[in-house]
C-alpha cells in the first residue's frame, strides 16, 4: 500500500515543490548562487568546423534512433557543433554524430566543471530532499522486506544519492567514471565500480532497486544498459529513472535554446512516450510515472523577453502553475520507476 503522502496529491505536490530551485531561490539566484550561470557550456567549441558548424567528422561517429533503431530523421538545429534531429519512427530527438567513444570516456572520466554544481550548497540541498523522495516513492513500492536492500546506483555523480541511500539502510554499490568521484565514494566506504556497466561482473538477480538519476540521455546506447539493467534486478526489484524531458513546456518553448541541449554529453531527448516504448520493448513495466522540476521561473523569464536563465521576471500568466505543468506531465524531468514485467 503507498504511503499517505503518495496519495494525497497536495501533499505530493509540496514535497515536489520543496527541491525545485528556480521555485524556492528564484530561477537567476539559483542559477547564480550553484555556479551555473559562469559555467563553460561548450568544451569542444574550439573542434567545430567554422565551414559545417559540427564537430569535425574525424571525431564523431554516426548512429541510428537509440530507441528503435530507425535512420536519421530530419535535422531540426545544430547545436555547439551537433546536429540534433528527431526520429521520424518514435520521435526521440537524439545527436545523431556523437563523439567517439574513446573520446566520451576520457570525458567522463576527467569532466570536473559540472561537479562543482553539483557540490554547491543550494543544490545539494535541493538534492538532498529530491533523493529522499525517490527513495520513499521505490521504497514504498518494494515489499516490506526488499526495502532497504541491495541497491546499485548507476552514474553516481557526486555520490550523495548512493550515501544518503546508505543513510537509510541500504545496501549501497556506484557505478562512477569520473575518478574524482571514485575516489572520494571509496574513501566513505562505498563499493565502486570504475567501468562501464556492460563490462561489469555483476551477476544476475542481484539487486532490490537500481537507479539511473540523469544518466540515460548520455549514454551513446542505452537499449544495452537497460537490457544489462534488467538481467542483475530481482525479479520483485524496481529500476528508477530519472532524464530530462524533452516534451516538457520549458523545452516546448524554448527549443535549442534549452540548456537540456549539449551535444557533446546528452545525447538522447526522451520524452514520456519515447522513454515508455523504450521500456516496454526491453519488458519492463511502468508502475509510476510523474514529472519533477518546473523551470518556471525559466519559462516566465523567456515570455518576458529576458535571458532564460538570468531574468528576473514576474508571473508570466497566472495559470501556469506547478500544478498545472505537472499535471500535464510538462516538468523538465521525467521521474519513473519499472520492474520486469512478470516479476
Amino acid at each position: 500500500m503507498k504511503a499517505d503522502w503518495l496519495r494525497d496529491k497536495k501533499t505530493r505536490l509540496e514535497r515536489k515543490n520543496s527541491f525545485d530551485g528556480s521555485l524556492v531561490y528564484g530561477t537567476s539566484k539559483f542559477n547564480a548562487d550553484t555556479g551555473r550561470a559562469a559555467r563553460v557550456l561548450q568544451p569542444f567549441k574550439d573542434l567545430i568546423d567554422r565551414e559545417t558548424g559540427l564537430i569535425g567528422s574525424d571525431l564523431v561517429r554516426s548512429r541510428n534512433c537509440p530507441v528503435c533503431g530507425e535512420a536519421p530523421g530530419p535535422g531540426l538545429f545544430i547545436k555547439d557543433g551537433f546536429r540534433h534531429v528527431r526520429c521520424p519512427r518514435c520521435g526521440l530527438i537524439y545527436v545523431s554524430l556523437i563523439l567517439r567513444e574513446d573520446i566520451l570516456i576520457r570525458y567522463w572520466r576527467e569532466e570536473t566543471a559540472w561537479l562543482s554544481v553539483l557540490h554547491s550548497s543550494p543544490q545539494s540541498d535541493m538534492d538532498a530532499l529530491k533523493y529522499q523522495y525517490g527513495l520513499d516513492l521505490a521504497q514504498s513500492l518494494l515489499k516490506e522486506d526488499e526495502a532497504p536492500g541491495a541497491l546499485l546506483d548507476i552514474g553516481a555523480g557526486t555520490g550523495d544519492f548512493v550515501l544518503k541511500a546508505r543513510e537509510g539502510g541500504w545496501d549501497a554499490t556506484a557505478l562512477e567514471l569520473n575518478l574524482e568521484t571514485a575516489d572520494y565514494l571509496e574513501r566513505e566506504g562505498i563499493q565502486v565500480i570504475v567501468k562501464p556497466l556492460e563490462l561489469s561482473d555483476l551477476e544476475g538477480s542481484s539487486f532490490n532497486l537500481i537507479t539511473l538519476w540523469e544518466v540515460l540521455e548520455h549514454l551513446t546506447d542505452p537499449r544495452i544498459i537497460l537490457q544489462k539493467t534488467r538481467r542483475i534486478l530481482k525479479d520483485s526489484g524496481l529500476l528508477l529513472i530519472v532524464v530530462p524531458n524533452a516534451g516538457s513546456l520549458v523545452t516546448r518553448i524554448l527549443h535549442e535554446k534549452s540548456n537540456t541541449f549539449g551535444g557533446h554529453s546528452h545525447l538522447n531527448h526522451f520524452n514520456v512516450e519515447s522513454l515508455t516504448l523504450l521500456l516496454n520493448d526491453l519488458d519492463f513495466e511502468i508502475v509510476e510515472l510523474e514529472t519533477i522540476l518546473t523551470e518556471l521561473g525559466t519559462i516566465n523569464n523567456f515570455l518576458d523577453f529576458q535571458d532564460p536563465y538570468l531574468g528576473n521576471a514576474g508571473e508570466f500568466w497566472p495559470l501556469i502553475t506547478p500544478e498545472l505543468i505537472h499535471d500535464k506531465l510538462w516538468g523538465s524531468r521525467i521521474l519513473l520507476l519499472a520492474r520486469k514485467k512478470g516479476g
